[in-house]
């Protein structure tokens, strides 16, 4: 896991004034205070965007960021199961929230093009900044003007207008509230490492979630569904009962 060394507000605040000075907007001040409580693990609040039946029976909240290489593992290697037998199968819903790991300003900036590329094509963007993580962190480490160019392309990708679209994006203080919050929330969670998993409001140890092996096993305890092995044993204890009884 990705461990989080420095204090995630002011990673956070450092990120959006870097942002906010690369857009020519001075409108950041106080952007990453966020308002209300932001403590509870439910998907509830209004800044959370939801994947799959809202009232499907179990919750899966994840924090994590699209710079941090291990919440790109989870999400190439656990999502596709969890997306084809859970969420497509309406008995999980599924929600991200951010969490930005270094580069801070970068990871938030990726997470604003989701959000203002709408509800519909959120996890779309999420998709694709996992997908293109590599690419991007080389050019960060790199410098130079390919990052926005990367940037503004993922944006067009996904419905946004181009250059001006972005930067009207970035400097929108309540989108970068709505990622304040989730980070609140995380923090007041106890969430110091990417990615951390909530199942039902029961943080997940361990590794098995990891490998999607593991996560299916928690997901049908969840649910209620036996275990393939409770499952064989149920049916060798017919067969022996129907042969008993011949």
């Amino acid at each position: 896991m990705t461990m989080l060394r420095l204090t995630r507000r002011s990673a956070l605040t450092a990120a959006v004034a870097l942002i906010l000075a690369a857009c020519g907007s001075s409108n950041g001040e106080d952007a990453a205070t966020p308002a209300g409580s932001a403590g509870d693990t439910i998907a509830d609040a209004a800044q959370d965007i939801i994947l799959g039946d809202p009232n499907a029976a179990v919750t899966i909240i994840e924090y994590a960021s699209w710079t941090c290489p291990h919440c790109k593992q989870f999400h190439e290697d656990v999502m596709p199961m969890i997306q084809r037998d859970y969420i497509d199968t309406g008995k999980v819903r599924f929600v991200f929230r951010e969490f930005p790991t270094p580069p801070a300003d970068l990871a938030v900036a990726g997470f604003a093009i989701a959000r203002c590329a709408g509800d519909d094509k959120y996890y779309d963007v999420i998709d694709e900044l996992f997908e293109r993580q590599p690419a991007i962190l080389t050019m960060a480490r790199q410098g130079g003007p390919q990052i926005k160019a990367a940037l503004v392309q993922i944006a067009e990708n996904n419905g946004m207008d181009g250059e001006v679209a972005l930067d009207a994006c970035l400097a929108d203080r309540e989108v970068i509230q709505k990622i304040s919050v989730s980070v609140s929330r995380g923090d007041a969670a106890g969430v110091n490492a990417t990615p951390t998993l909530f199942v039902n409001n029961q943080l997940l140890e361990g590794y098995d979630w990891r490998y999607a092996d593991g996560m299916k096993t928690i997901l049908d305890d969840a649910l209620g569904i036996p275990a393939d092995d409770e499952v064989a044993e149920s049916d060798d204890a017919t067969v022996s009962e129907e042969t008993t009884s011949d």
